[in-house]
């Protein structure tokens, strides 16, 4: 992979993407860095996303598991979602994969031979509808509320096991592509970015059930607060 510092990427024969030797923005956990695919043929010369790790290098590709099983998780959520509501405003996760970088300027990162994720690049308005925290962007109610409702029908479909959360992405028409999703899940098995009955307990203290929830059928099926506050109170002292 190419070190350039914008979109003028050129053709490399010794790797599958090129990208840039700084990155364009940041999140909780991974640095992003723009980037050229140039394979497979069928993605030749599409923009992409390199995304690291902040705080790690990924000298096995076996580091990004955790993430990669998030993605496919939330995109077996969407799916069933999209299928179960059937809503005019479907909910799709990027594709992303995982590639080892082959050649890269040593004065930045990604490292030579470190894994990274690749995803393609979501052109368009990049908004942040909900954080794994259990904050909600107000508008989502009344202009995305497909979005509230997955993150509740998620909680619903899994018996309270699992919610999918961190819901931020591009809309494009009625379609929503999302990348960086969080799974919440009881045991706080979905790496660091996973706040377990945390994030669960802060997403419904602010949910307002929309005409989906009411379509679907999940208004009355919600986590009995008392028990999470019970919870949070014995182990961090109560939810902030």
């Amino acid at each position: 992979s190419d070190a350039v510092s914008d979109w003028d990427f050129e053709d490399t024969s010794d790797g599958d993407t090129s990208f840039a030797s700084a990155p364009f923005a940041e999140g909780a956990s991974r640095r992003a860095y723009r980037a050229m695919r140039w394979t497979p043929a069928k993605k030749y010369g599409q923009k992409a996303v390199v995304k690291e790790y902040k705080d790690m290098y990924s000298w096995a590709q076996g580091d990004w598991d955790t993430a990669v099983n998030t993605y496919k998780k939330a995109k077996e959520f969407a799916d069933r979602f999209n299928y179960e509501s059937r809503t005019i405003f479907p909910i799709q996760i990027v594709d992303c994969d995982i590639q080892q970088v082959t050649s890269a300027n040593n004065k930045g990162t990604p490292k030579l031979n470190e894994w990274v994720m690749v995803e393609d690049y979501l052109e368009g308005d990049f908004q942040k509808f909900i954080s794994n925290s259990g904050w909600v962007k107000p508008r989502c109610f009344s202009e995305y509320p497909s979005m509230p409702a997955f993150a509740h029908w998620s909680w619903v479909h899994t018996k309270g096991s699992l919610m999918v959360s961190d819901l931020q992405g591009v809309q494009y028409g009625t379609k929503y592509v999302l990348t960086d999703p969080v799974i919440l899940s009881l045991e706080g098995s979905y790496g660091s970015t996973d706040l377990s009955l945390v994030g669960m307990g802060q997403f419904f203290m602010s949910h307002q059930c929309t005409d989906m929830c009411r379509s679907l059928g999940i208004v009355d099926k919600r986590p009995d607060m008392s028990a999470i506050n019970w919870f949070m109170n014995s182990k961090f002292g109560g939810l902030v």
